[in-house]
């Protein structure tokens, strides 16, 4: 089964390496074309973008303007560039506080006219305040290092995967052992082992051939601006794949797909976990026999959902929270609700106002939560308060970090504004993280026997 390639579709402008190779053509037309369709993508600061996000209305900015800021420093020499940086910032005090205060969820951008993507032009910038000395980011998120937050807390509470064969070790299988990567993320392998394991079990009765990364993708290093880092994290991991004969890559957040897209897509399959979830679980209905009305939804609902292999949770009804990273493609979002459609059909999905490609931002992108708490709990707030407004009793997360946010803030919320909230996979498999547990482990091991230690690599 091969479900297609996880692709970006966003429209963009062309970059200068690739406007030089469209000269090499030597056809003039073309040329033209590629700078005309260049400058119709332009920003025109109509300050829609402006309008949509508090962090660019309280300075009064727009993408365009940071754009523009940025191109000016690019265009010097690269000694030039951190006092240059510097000097800016210093000057604009508030330009700088807007781009600290991004979660790169391109909500801003996602009506632009002229398809800017806020993203992109925010995360150029983290690089620069890297170089200039203006970012320090923790050793805690430095995930290509041996020791980051999620391999600590693995390592203290014991959380480990030793009957799942290893990404890392799946070349020294005969080659055709494996097909299949398993890339749980860095949240969900870490913090939901029992949820992990359940996966990898369907993963196995599907018919899968697969082993599991525990790495992070990167996502981290890039908030931080050590994009060559990142770079080189995400090709050790291709390596690996590569040198296991590996196919197919499936990921349970959209994050994580986005972020391999572009190094891999060309040669490895990526398969958002719940597409995966939908079209085999089809064909584990038709080996076993279950018979399909007219629309092609099956006639036995408990039949079809002991032959795909699912324990569906019990609950009245949901809104889903589709992710920032699934904003432009929706494959998880549209492959998500297709499950809960056709193996939990007695759930009513009560959508919200904003979601698909207006969805909101939960606050934790970025890194922000660092640098600004108050902007990370107003916009999970306002994710929460727009779930409860739609009437929905559960309140369905697809990105495992917008999973932790949300009920980190559950846990100290008033009790008239905490939601039941799960990520997609413990409605789908019927078993729960349980955040209380995670949280105060995540709290009490920096002060218990690894405390020093943790203190003593983290902060030295």
């Amino acid at each position: 089964m091969k479900t297609g390639q996880f692709k970006q579709t966003r429209v963009r402008k062309l970059t200068a390496d690739e406007l030089a190779e469209i000269d090499q053509a030597a056809s003039p037309a073309l040329s033209m074309l590629s700078r005309w369709a260049n400058k119709k993508m332009q920003c025109a600061h109509c300050k829609r973008c402006t309008l949509r996000c508090e962090v660019l209305k309280e300075p009064g900015l727009d993408v365009g303007t940071v754009q523009e800021a940025y191109d000016r420093v690019m265009s010097l020499p690269a000694d030039e560039r951190p006092a240059a940086v510097a000097e800016l910032m210093q000057s604009n005090y508030d330009m700088y506080h807007a781009l600290r205060r991004c979660c790169f969820c391109g909500y801003c951008t996602a009506d632009c006219a002229v398809h800017m993507l806020a993203p992109d032009r925010m995360r150029d910038w983290r690089e620069l305040f890297m170089q200039s000395g203006l970012y320090q980011p923790e050793k805690l998120t430095m995930v290509d290092n041996e020791w980051h937050i999620f391999s600590a807390y693995r390592a203290i509470f014991g959380i480990g995967y030793p009957e799942i064969v290893a990404l890392r070790d799946a070349a020294a299988y005969e080659l055709g052992t494996f097909d299949t990567v398993f890339f749980p993320g860095c949240s969900l392998v870490s913090y939901a082992p029992d949820l992990t394991r359940r996966v990898g079990e369907w993963l196995t009765a599907a018919g899968f051939k697969w082993c599991m990364s525990d790495d992070c993708c990167g996502s981290p290093l890039m908030s931080a601006g050590f994009f060559d880092r990142a770079a080189a994290h995400r090709e050790k991991i291709f390596e690996q794949i590569k040198a296991a004969g590996i196919t197919r890559m499936v990921t349970v957040c959209p994050g994580c797909g986005e972020e391999f897209a572009e190094l891999m897509a060309d040669d490895i399959d990526i398969i958002p976990l719940p597409e995966l979830i939908l079209e085999r679980g089809r064909e584990m209905e038709r080996a076993a026999g279950v018979a399909l009305r007219a629309d092609g939804m099956p006639q036995d609902v408990d039949a079809a959902v002991r032959a795909a292999g699912l324990s569906p949770s019990n609950v009245p009804s949901v809104t889903v929270f589709d992710s920032c990273h699934d904003r432009h493609d929706g494959r998880h979002g549209r492959a998500i609700r297709g499950v809960l459609r056709r193996y939990m059909p007695q759930v009513e999905i009560r959508e919200m106002d904003e979601r698909r490609k207006q969805t909101l931002c939960c606050g934790a992108g970025g890194a922000v939560a660092g640098y600004d708490p108050d902007i990370t709990k107003r916009r999970v707030m306002r994710v929460v308060d727009e779930a409860h407004s739609t009437g929905a009793n559960t309140l369905v997360t697809m990105c495992p970090t917008c999973t932790y946010t949300i009920a980190q803030e559950n846990l100290s919320a008033a009790p008239e504004r905490v939601i039941d909230s799960h990520n997609y996979l413990e409605l789908f498999f019927g078993q729960t993280i349980d955040w209380a547990v995670v949280f105060d482990q995540l709290g009490s091991m920096w002060t218990g026997e690894y405390g020093p230690w943790l203190n003593a690599t983290f902060f030295s």
